[in-house]
């Protein structure tokens, strides 16, 4: 492989990845661009400002408990691991958006290019997004370990290296899944769609398997026997962690190991990584390319069969608004991208909650600050299940995943309303499964009564349908269009960012004004006054949202 031209693909994938050039002239042509630009450099500033300030404590407070425990090593091997996880479970989707569904391959097949030169040109560019989580999680916990036990130089070098490469095993373990896999499904009609089910399959077993294997390297605090033989043997728990995730053990261990033994565990270490490198160089070759073909085949057949069912809909028979909703339903089915996506975002934080819950029972929470936590025990239930359901992603990519087909939509004889009443029922069909999710969750944890559930799921509703009217406006303001990867219109598009900032500082504020009335205002009154302040603000948001609509289906595209 020349480096030259690996470089010169990788420079040119950066490029189009994050569309630099055309944002540099878009900026320059309008200036509009530029105080947008700002603002969401502004936001993603103060959002950092404010998230390490509360990760500075906990790596604080974590490290404070693991030196109690004569446990050091295990701090650094559980942020290692918990960067590398959020990695696998977050970066799954992006990796096969960008290898299987990225349009510029059908350029890239065609240039005098390896399979494996692709595959490394591409893979920097996931590594790259992904990097952003070891950013965050892992390079905070490095450098305050370090200055904590005044290592060496010799430490903070090992640190970068092992930040470098933090993300090229959960990736890569999810790249050669891919590729074993797309061996196996070229004889079936949906691929695509298989392949990302199938990985989303292989998360959940995953995701399972580290549940159960909890007690494998949990450490019980009460048990003062299971503790005194972890102080007296740490290395019999990192010993078992090895078996959850190996990079994690080999970078501890050349990290805080000293002369000799450091060497060979850091040899180790990147040994581990050229071996992934050498079974993707070997995958990679044999499967890569045969199975994108075989894709673009589909994607051409697949667009004549659009048409077809188009044309089914709004013939002169049809209603008007089910056709709509049909056709948001197709478009949202046949690209799988949009609906794994769409489907796991509403069950991913109801999942987290049965977690959450699990652990709690486990522990067991003090009567008296349980007993606190009942007299806001409404508010509770529905904030979970608003925040199950409105963390949906469809919301601020309502228009978005329109890509070029906003076009066709401008040009169907349809009404503004009838357009939005088929994106909000196609949203709220999608988020409800999260919603009922949360809702049933959180009534059998706080034990709610009929006529408290009743209140809960009216105020629940008002707040969520408020969210997503909001979510939609932020999205119909300003739609990403020019995709050329439909996991971009959901994963890389900065509406998400913005409505993830609403929603969560919405809630923030809103819980904080929950706290304070609750004591001095009956719940059941607040209840019904906060439940009829949102069904006014959301009758001002649709006309709102109303208005941008047909700004936006009136502009030239």
């Amino acid at each position: 492989m020349k480096v030259k031209k690996l470089i010169s693909l990788i420079s040119i994938e950066l490029d189009q990845h994050f569309n630099i050039t055309k944002r540099r002239h878009t900026v320059k042509k309008n200036k509009g661009e530029l105080a947008s630009l700002i603002a969401m450099i502004a936001s993603i500033s103060i959002l950092i400002v404010v998230y390490f300030l509360f990760y500075i404590n906990i790596l604080k407070t974590n490290l404070a408990l693991y030196t109690e425990m004569n446990l050091q090593q295990l701090f650094l091997n559980n942020f290692i691991m918990m960067s590398g996880l959020f990695g696998f479970f977050l970066g799954a989707f992006v990796l096969i958006g960008e290898f299987f569904s990225n349009k510029d391959l059908k350029v890239l097949i065609t240039l005098p290019l390896e399979p494996h030169e692709t595959i490394f040109g591409k893979l920097f560019i996931v590594l790259f997004d992904q990097m952003i989580i070891s950013l965050l999680i892992l390079l905070p916990a490095l450098i305050y370990y370090g200055i904590y036990t005044k290592q060496t130089a010799v430490y903070y070098i090992i640190s970068i290296i092992v930040f470098l490469l933090s993300q090229v095993f959960p990736v890569m373990t999810v790249l050669l899944y891919t590729l074993i896999i797309s061996k196996l499904l070229k004889r079936f009609k949906r691929r695509e769609l298989l392949l990302y089910l199938s990985t989303a399959l292989f998360m959940i077993i995953v995701a399972v398997l580290l549940f159960f294997s909890g007690n494998t390297f949990s450490i019980n605090i009460e048990n003062s026997q299971e503790l005194t033989d972890i102080t007296i043997n740490p290395e019999g728990i990192l010993s078992r962690l090895a078996w959850v995730y190996p990079p994690a053990f080999f970078a501890t261990k050349a990290l805080i190991a000293i002369g000799v033994n450091r060497l060979t565990w850091f040899l180790l270490f990147l040994g581990f990584h050229m071996l992934l490198f050498v079974l993707t160089y070997f995958l990679g070759n044999k499967f890569y390319y045969s199975f994108y073909s075989i894709l673009s085949e589909q994607v051409s057949s697949k667009k004549t069969e659009a048409n077809f069912e188009e044309e089914r809909w709004f013939n002169k028979t049809s209603n008007l608004e089910k056709a709509l909703l049909k056709r948001e339903w197709y478009y949202f089915l046949k690209t799988p991208a949009f609906s794994v996506n769409g489907f796991a975002n509403v069950l991913v934080f109801p999942i987290m909650i049965i977690i959450f819950a699990i652990i709690f029972s486990k522990i067991g929470v003090p009567e008296e600050i349980f007993e606190q936590i009942l007299s806001y025990n409404i508010f509770i239930v529905g904030m979970i299940s608003v925040l199950s359901s409105s963390l949906n992603g469809l919301s601020y990519s309502c228009f978005s995943r329109e890509g070029h087909l906003l076009k066709e939509l401008k040009m169907l004889p349809i009404e503004i309303e009838q357009i939005l009443k088929a994106k909000i029922i196609h949203i709220y069909q999608i988020s409800s499964i999260g919603f009922l999710s949360g809702l049933i969750i959180g009534t059998i944890f706080f034990k709610l009564n009929f006529f408290e559930f009743l209140g809960t799921v009216l105020f629940s509703i008002m707040v969520n349908i408020f969210l997503n009217l909001t979510q939609m406006l932020i999205d119909v303001s300003n739609p990403y269009l020019d995709w050329d990867n439909p996991q971009k219109a959901m994963k890389e598009n900065v509406n998400g960012l913005f409505a993830t900032l609403i929603i969560f500082g919405f809630l923030g504020v809103f819980g904080f004004l929950i706290y304070k009335l609750v004591p001095i205002v009956n719940s059941y009154v607040l209840l019904a006054s906060l439940s009829l302040l949102f069904l006014i603000l959301n009758f001002l948001i649709w006309r709102l949202l109303k208005n941008k609509t047909y700004q936006l289906l009136s502009k030239e595209l």
